[in-house]
């Protein structure tokens, strides 16, 4: 068997010598077939100039036949050769061989038949061994000649013949230049022509959103006529400038290719690459508003300018395509919004105007877009403050404060700043008002809630401060006004100053008077002469009445004046009293007047002239009363100024004194000349104003008895210089050992002196009204009684007489005329002494004017018309005569009973009353608003404190009846009770066996149903609710003594006051039932008691004691006043906001404003 296997060796070597050949013809065919079908390729494009896509077929089919050539001729015997594909076998191969050598036959193959018997017998065994030793010499691989594939090289004779022919014809480089086309398929190439295209632009990438000029020239021979672009099918004839074919491609640009063309020449296909640009797709602004200008924010789209307040907060929200990075770019900085999927983000505060920029960038270009925007912040402006001061006329040391305050967003606090002058650098802060609106109009009268002191100036301003919580509130100040709180004697001598200012005026106001009178006399006249008036006639009756009309407008003014002027004095002087209600209808009437002669002026010219003179004759009335009671007015006032000039003198002196005599008591170093020579210039000025009382008393025509002794006051004078001589000397060292023993003797001598002087001057006021005077002018009155009575019993005879003997001859008439000009000659003395009296007594009003014009008006009528013989007409005057001298009669006799009576009562125990008298009724209000106080602060603390102890107060100290009533002081404070049987109302407690004290005040408690800070009554607790049910009480029994008071005032102003008043408690009232105490209530309780004090000067019958007289001047109210004052009712109308200065708008309307004004002014 070994030998068959050496066959079998040998076979297969057979086999791959075999399959070597084969690869080897192989070979040959694939250069020959391959380069072959090369040429034909190139060929074909050579002579076809075929188109990118031609190009790429031709390319595919060149590869595929290749491809094809090498799997068959060369792939396919490797995989025979390595055994990868099976090929011919043992049998193929011994065919082959035996096919090569004939002696082989078919030997070979029998030799592989009995091998492949399954029959292994030793003799198949032998067969088969002595067959392969038989076949072991024949070489099996000469079989196989490679010489033959050699007969393969024909084939490469055609390509070779093609390469030498292009060759030789010089078409080599041409020919094979086509290899390039076709392997850069996608390339287009231009055929060769007459000319070719070169295409200027370089740089064909180009932003999507932005116009693209491209430029093309042709280089050659010829220059065609028209050039084309061939683009998306689409043919475009170019335009020709400056040699060159251009074209602009217009945005939105997109990716596309493109070749130009002509005369049947194009050029390659080029590419126009699109850039995406990046672009904004949505934007927002998000605005946040600064808190305290409770404004809601806003979103703004698509835009990024605004006008914000100032500390505005900006958020940016922009929503971006194709972009990487946006920017907001400023002035000098940059700043880089956040981005998220897509969104980019940015937030920034804005304090002042703002130009930016937004940027757009990504990588195809940087900066793209750049949209400009801005911001105008308009800033918080400052707050506006004006005020008005209104003067009190009656208190100078009360002013009144209306003002309007006014910001663009809003007011936080108004408050009033004071401080003494000379120490401003020490203010004090009280405040008036928290508004809550940009816009308020706020009241002060002050010093209400001051902490000052009499005698001091004081200066002070308002200063209001906005709601801007970015620069933690402005504050602006108004003008700084200047007052100086005057004590009781400055405000005293400023009254009579006043005073006396007002007398010289009423002065010269009797003599305008006299003069109208006699220029209405001279008018009636003319009018009894002439039968008709002219022109000149009524001009000159025209001119009369305006004269009378601006006087009677200036008695309007000086009674006005005067009234409020003795309206200060906080007295119960009776004839303080008289001389307000006379001057009350004196102002009265004057207008009435005023009004009948602006009448009369009207209709002057049109009337006829027994109409005219009627007037006239009316008015003639009217002027002689008013001469009356202007002369009656004018001596009173005189009378009233003196004894109370004269009363201050002796305050000023006993003043003076005091100082004198501590000065005596002072070592070296404070009694000093100086300060005597202080004291000695007050005295002169008291000396001047004592001689010029003096003087003024002299004119009166019942002066007063002063008691004044001169060789005092000269001693003072003397007194104090020599004191002031021995300070001096005591000063240059020269005094003697006992000089200032000398000097304090003088100074205390002096100020004994003064004391005198100050007691004589107290005497003479005092005894100016008392009972020696009134017994005097009692008994006048009788007289003057009497004799009216007798008047009016011989005039009614004589009207008896006439009424029935109406048939007279002349003789009669003429006797009845004189018996008639005997009466007026009577009636004048009674008139006279009647007058007398008036200048002393006010209680003689003007009914007792009225009633005397009348009489004398009547008998003059009566002697007229029966001296013409008018008998009826005269009767008819006589009547009239009767009726006002009964009138009067009547009358005078009331004023004597009343002047009895008053005499009667001043020989009394002099103990007033002890009913409920008008300072305890303002010293109620006064603890009502304390009470008030408290519960409004113990309602703001939030908690609950304990409730208060009830029993009963103690008697106050001091409280014993006493002379005058005076009043207990410091009662121990117990819960408030009836007053007492014996203890006379001590303060804050009750008298003895006082019963039923009221439970004290709870604790404390928060409402807030109400934004002033009260409690609303739905919200308090029962006990809040009690306290608030007692101190309705309590309000509503100081009503009821009002009301019973106003039943006692002589003075029909103060009952004015009064009614005002108590409609006032009434609506406190129930704003207290419905609200509870609150911030409003408060402000009402503190006018309730600011109008009490203007009314304590009210006259009450019932009389007043010295001890309780009103100190109007040194009131004080723990909180500040800040409703509207009465006086500011009439005074002007609300202040209009819509004005330059006042206009509670923002800076930029602001401006537009003051544009506007500008550009009409």
């Amino acid at each position: 068997m070994q030998d068959f296997n050496h066959i079998l060796e040998r076979l297969n070597k057979f086999i791959q010598k075999h399959y070597s050949q084969v690869l080897l013809k192989g070979i040959l065919l694939f250069f020959a077939f391959g380069f072959l079908f090369f040429l034909v390729v190139l060929g074909v494009e050579y002579f076809l100039w075929l188109n990118t896509i031609g190009r790429m077929i031709l390319f595919a089919i060149f590869i595929g036949v290749e491809l094809f050539l090498l799997y068959k001729y060369i792939l396919t015997p490797i995989f025979y050769l390595l055994k990868l594909k099976k090929g011919i076998g043992a049998k193929d191969a011994a065919t082959m061989i035996g096919k090569h050598f004939p002696q082989v036959g078919d030997k070979l193959t029998n030799l592989l038949d009995l091998a492949e018997d399954p029959k292994k017998s030793e003799l198949l065994l032998a067969s088969i061994s002595q067959r392969s030793k038989q076949m072991d010499p024949i070489p099996f691989s000469n079989a196989i000649n490679y010489k033959e594939a050699a007969k393969y090289l024909k084939y490469a004779v055609l390509p070779i013949l093609i390469i030498v022919g292009l060759y030789i014809t010089g078409y080599w480089n041409s020919f094979f230049g086509t290899y390039e086309r076709v392997v850069n398929y996608e390339m287009a190439y231009e055929k060769p022509a007459p000319f070719r295209f070169e295409l200027l632009s370089t740089n064909l990438s180009m932003l999507q959103d932005e116009s693209f000029t491209i430029q093309v020239a042709t280089i050659g021979a010829i220059k065609p006529e028209n050039v084309y672009l061939e683009i998306n099918g689409q043919s475009i004839l170019l335009q020709k400038e400056n040699g060159f074919y251009v074209h602009t491609f217009t945005p939105p640009i997109k990716t596309t290719t493109f070749n130009f063309s002509a005369n049947q020449v194009s050029s390659r296909e080029y590419t126009l690459v699109s850039l995406e640009t990046p672009s904004i797709v949505n934007f927002t602004m998000n605005l946040s508003y600064p808190s305290y200008l409770n404004k809601p924010n806003e979103i703004i789209k698509s835009t990024g300018n605004a006008v914000i307040p100032e500390g505005t907060k900006v958020t940016w929200k922009i929503v971006g395509k194709h972009t990487d990075k946006i920017n907001l770019i400023q002035k000098d900085t940059s700043i880089y919004f956040l981005k998220a999927n897509n969104v980019f983000e940015l937030e920034k505060k804005i304090y002042s105007d703002l130009n930016y920029q937004l940027t757009t960038t990504n990588k195809n270009v940087a900066n793209y877009e750049r949209l400009a925007y801005n911001f105008k912040v308009v800033k918080d402006g400052y707050p506006t403050i004006k005020v008005n001061q209104i003067l009190d006329t009656i208190n100078p040391n009360i002013s009144y404060y209306s003002g309007s305050a006014s910001d663009d967003y809003g007011l936080r606090k108004i408050d009033i700043v004071y401080f003494e002058v000379g120490n401003e650098k020490e203010e004090h802060i009280v405040s008036l008002a928290k508004p809550s609106s940009n816009y308020e109009q706020f009241y002060y009268t002050f010093p209400s809630g001051l902490d000052i002191t009499a005698g001091k100036d004081y200066g002070f301003y308002f200063k209001i401060t906005d709601n801007d919580a970015l620069h933690n509130g402005k504050s602006v100040k108004s003008q700084v006004f200047q007052q100086l709180i005057l004590d009781e004697n400055q405000l005293k001598n400023k009254d009579l100053e006043s005073q006396q200012s007002l007398i010289k005026d009423l002065d010269k106001s009797l003599e305008r008077a006299k003069e109208q009178k006699e220029s209405l006399d001279e008018l009636n006249q003319n009018q009894k002469e002439k039968n008709s008036l002219n022109f000149n006639d009524q001009n000159q009756i025209k001119d009369f009445l305006k004269k009378q009309e601006r006087q009677e407008q200036f008695m309007q003014k000086f009674s006005k004046d005067l009234k409020e002027n003795l309206a200060k004095e906080q007295s119960d002087n009776k004839l303080n009293q008289l001389l307000q209600e006379r001057l009350e209808r004196q102002e009265a009437e004057a207008k009435k007047n005023e009004k009948l002669l602006e009448e009369l002026n009207k209709i002057a010219d049109k009337i006829n002239k027994e109409e005219l003179t009627k007037r006239l004759e009316e008015l003639g009335k009217k002027q002689q009363n008013s001469k009356r009671s202007l002369e009656q007015l004018l001596e009173l006032t005189k009378r009233y100024y003196v004894t109370e000039k004269a009363s201050q003198l002796s305050r000023d002196l006993e003043e003076l004194s005091e100082k004198q005599e501590n000065l005596s008591t002072k070592n070296k170093a404070e009694n000093t000349p100086e300060a005597q020579k202080e004291l000695n210039e007050k005295f002169n000025e008291l000396s001047n104003e004592i001689d010029a009382l003096k003087k003024d008393n002299e004119q009166l025509k019942k002066p007063i008895d002063l008691k004044l002794d001169n060789t005092k006051k000269e001693g003072v004078k003397e007194d104090q210089k020599e004191a002031l001589d021995e300070l001096k000397k005591n000063e240059q060292g020269d005094e003697q050992p006992n000089t200032n023993d000398k000097a304090n003797k003088k100074q205390k001598s002096a100020a004994d002196k003064m004391k005198a002087m100050s007691q004589q001057l107290s005497e003479s006021s005092s005894s100016s009204a008392g009972g020696s005077s009134v017994s005097e002018d009692a008994e006048m009155l009788r007289q003057i009684l009497d004799n009216l009575i007798i008047f009016s019993f011989k005039q009614e005879s004589l009207f008896d007489r006439i009424a029935q003997r109406e048939d007279q001859d002349v003789a009669q008439y003429s006797e009845t005329v004189r018996d008639q000009n005997e009466l007026r000659g009577l009636f004048e003395h009674v008139d006279d002494s009647l007058f007398a009296l008036s200048l002393r007594q006010a209680e003689l009003s003007e009914f007792v004017n009225e009633q005397i014009t009348e009489v004398y008006y009547n008998i003059d009528k009566s002697l007229e018309t029966l001296a013409d013989g008018q008998v009826y007409q005269g009767i008819s005057h006589q009547k009239y005569v009767l009726t006002a001298a009964n009138s009067l009669a009547d009358f005078l006799a009331e004023v004597m009973d009343n002047m009895q009576q008053s005499m009667q009562m001043g020989k009394g125990s002099g103990q007033s009353e002890a009913g409920f008298q008008l300072p305890d009724i303002i010293k109620g209000q006064q603890q009502l608003g304390k009470k008030m106080g408290s519960q409004s602060k113990s309602g703001s603390e939030g908690k609950e404190g304990k409730k208060g102890e009830s029993g009963q107060g103690k008697k106050g100290e001091n409280g014993e009846q006493g002379d005058g009533g005076e009043q207990g002081k410091g009662g121990k404070q117990g819960s408030e009770g009836n007053n007492g049987q014996n203890g006379e109302n001590g303060e804050g407690g009750r008298g003895k066996n006082g019963k039923s004290g009221e439970t004290g005040a709870n604790g404390e408690g928060r409402g807030d149903s109400n934004s002033q800070g009260g409690q609303g009554p739905g919200n308090m607790s029962e006990a809040e609710l009690k306290e608030i049910y007692e101190i309705y009480q309590s309000q509503q029994k100081i009503r009821q003594e009002l009301e019973n008071q106003l039943q006692n005032m002589i003075n029909s102003g103060d009952q004015k006051l009064g009614q005002k008043l108590i409609k006032q408690m009434e609506d406190f009232e129930n704003d207290l039932l419905e609200n509870g105490i609150t911030q409003r209530t408060i402000n009402k309780a503190n006018t309730i008691q600011y109008e009490l004090l203007k009314l304590e000067n009210a006259a009450l019958k019932q009389g007043k004691k010295s001890e309780r007289e009103s100190k109007a001047n040194q009131k004080d109210f723990s909180n500040p006043i800040t409703t509207k004052p009465s006086l500011l009712d009439n005074y002007r109308n609300e202040v209009e906001i819509l004005n330059r200065q006042s206009l509670p708008l923002r800076q930029n309307f602001q401006n537009k404003v003051k544009e506007y004004f500008k550009a009409n002014d």
